[in-house]
């Protein structure tokens, strides 16, 4: 009779645990999907050559963010709009760097933890969103200026 026990139990465990990986994988997937077809785009358009990392941004509308270097080694950023609309690109070479982000946020915010920093186009130009948590667990969202480092917008206390 133990012996049942332990197999049942055993058994439940690995379908526990395939089920979350199937989850997991089915729920990735449009990401997934949608980041490699922005990136096969801004490559077929030679707008980038070497891909470093690529994200979905979304603000009024969805678009990706492909992150690497074009022709010429320069570091660029892509911005992919869902659909056909038309691509952007914005060297970052003179840009603010997402580390550099981080530590204006960091220095003017009451930051616990530091969600995501994303790179994203807004109507104003290229804008870094940083997601954090503050000291009393509220989400945050701040966009800082990717030109400059200034302030943007801030969403505080979600």
């Amino acid at each position: 009779m133990r012996q049942w026990i332990t197999f049942i139990l055993g058994f439940l465990s690995f379908l526990a645990v395939a089920i979350i990986i199937l989850v997991l994988y089915v729920g990735n997937k449009p990401y997934s999907e949608t980041e490699d077809q922005a990136i096969d785009r801004a490559k077929s358009e030679q707008l980038i050559e070497e891909v470093e990392r690529s994200y979905v941004y979304t603000n009024t509308a969805a678009s990706v963010t492909v992150l690497g270097t074009n022709s010429k080694g320069e570091l660029t950023a892509v911005f992919v709009p869902k659909g056909d609309g038309e691509m952007q690109t914005t060297p970052l070479e003179d840009k603010i760097t997402a580390q550099q982000a981080r530590e204006i946020a960091l220095s003017e915010m009451d930051v616990k933890e530091i969600l995501h920093t994303k790179l994203g186009l807004e109507s104003d130009g290229p804008v870094w969103e940083i997601a954090f948590l503050n000291k009393e667990d509220s989400l945050n969202y701040v966009y800082l200026s990717a030109n400059d480092g200034t302030w943007w917008k801030r969403i505080l206390n979600l």
